[in-house]
């Protein structure tokens, strides 16, 4: 009686540890930057939510991870990775030849050329017509961004004063105060606050050279999961994952 007790608790033992392995999964550090809607926000219970959460979520379901999300200025993620300090961010985040230098980049997972160009918002009673009517005005773009080095190398050339900032919330309360007169985001993002802020307008940047497309995941070179990311990514577009969240966060 004894022996066949040891044995059922073996087994026990054994299919308990068995369970715990299965509910274990790898813990990930992404990084992202809130408050560039649709990408990514944070709702009334602090949450964050948008298209690059739920994108970011579903690949780590695919891959069996568990993340750890950290909500930092869009500035420093680049160098976050560079440093080692999380291996990936997701942030509605252009690969450029530059970056590329510093950090590796999964494939596109969104790649909207009508989408991703680049748009003025302005305050409705003083609108932005385009490149040639900006000498004097004051033009806002989140820091680190492609927008923020389009409008510094733009600024000599049109005669406006760059402003830069974390958060696209203070640009737009800054146009509001009158001390900014336009932003500039790319058109996604841009009709998502003017939807939400009736008193804005928004019009097309207009300089083709300057409109760049495509989003991807920035990884840092030292992990060594880039081909796991990208086969996630593959099997989301097969599946149709990624259409349904496109069809969901973004209104074309």
């Amino acid at each position: 009686m004894k022996k066949i007790l040891s044995i059922v608790l073996a087994l026990l033992f054994v299919v308990s540890l068995s369970a715990c392995a299965q509910d274990q999964s790898e813990v990930v550090v992404v990084l992202t930057s809130s408050g560039y809607e649709p990408y990514q926000m944070v709702n009334e219970q602090g949450e964050l939510i948008g298209f690059d959460i739920d994108l970011m979520e579903a690949i780590a379901d695919y891959l069996g991870w568990t993340i750890e999300w950290r909500d930092v200025d869009f500035d420093g993620i680049i160098a976050s990775l560079q440093a080692n300090q999380a291996p990936l961010a997701i942030a509605g985040i252009t690969p450029t030849a530059e970056r590329a230098q510093m950090v590796d980049f999964s494939n596109i997972y969104f790649n909207s050329e009508d989408g991703l160009l680049n748009y003025f918002i302005f305050n409705s009673s003083t609108p932005i017509e385009g490149l040639e009517g900006l000498e004097g005005k004051v033009i806002g773009a989140q820091l680190g961004t492609i927008q923020a080095e389009l409008i510094t190398e733009l600024a000599e050339t049109y005669g406006f004063t760059v402003d830069l900032r974390s958060q696209n919330a203070q640009m737009i309360q800054e146009i509001f105060n009158g001390r900014m007169d336009a932003m500039v985001t790319e058109r996604l993002v841009a009709e998502t606050i003017v939807a939400t802020n009736p008193t804005l307008s928004l019009s097309p940047v207009g300089d083709a050279e300057a409109n760049e497309f495509g989003n991807a995941i920035a990884v840092s070179k030292s992990f060594g999961q880039l081909d796991a990311i990208n086969e996630a990514i593959a099997a989301l577009q097969a599946d149709g994952t990624i259409a349904a969240l496109v069809a969901q966060w973004f209104v074309e």
